[in-house]
């Protein structure tokens, strides 16, 4: 095979993958989970709740949901069979509203959560 033909074949490769990872990222984006919302300061905050126990709430990471970064890989199942699994959708992220205004991230975030353990009654 010439140099020429192994360039193309591998930019038509990358191209293929970047296509099914596109396609995946889409399908679990826009995927509608279950689950409820709350209030918090004006912003509808999207969670589940799953199982039953001590309470755990899972907080994704930068550039994710709930859904890819907990149920998808099946932490929630697992975690579910002895706790009380909360996992929620940061603001900007999933089923969550998304402000536009920068300032209401950063230590707003931080706020979703005791205001979530508010919603939920979960003291500590």
């Amino acid at each position: 095979m010439t140099s020429r033909r192994k360039r193309w074949l591998a930019a038509f490769l990358v191209l293929g993958a970047l296509l099914i990872a596109a396609a995946l990222l889409a399908f679990f984006a826009t995927r509608r989970v279950t689950g409820d919302y709350f209030d918090s300061n004006g912003v509808r905050i999207h969670y589940t709740v799953e199982g039953a126990g001590d309470p755990v709430i899972l907080v994704h990471g930068f550039a994710a949901n709930a859904d890819l970064n907990w149920r998808l890989p099946g932490v929630t199942k697992a975690l579910a069979k002895e706790f009380r699994v909360i996992a929620l959708d940061n603001r900007g992220h999933g089923l969550s509203d998304k402000p536009h205004d920068p300032q209401q991230y950063g230590a707003e975030m931080i706020e979703d959560v005791v205001r979530l353990m508010d919603h939920l009654g979960i003291e500590k």
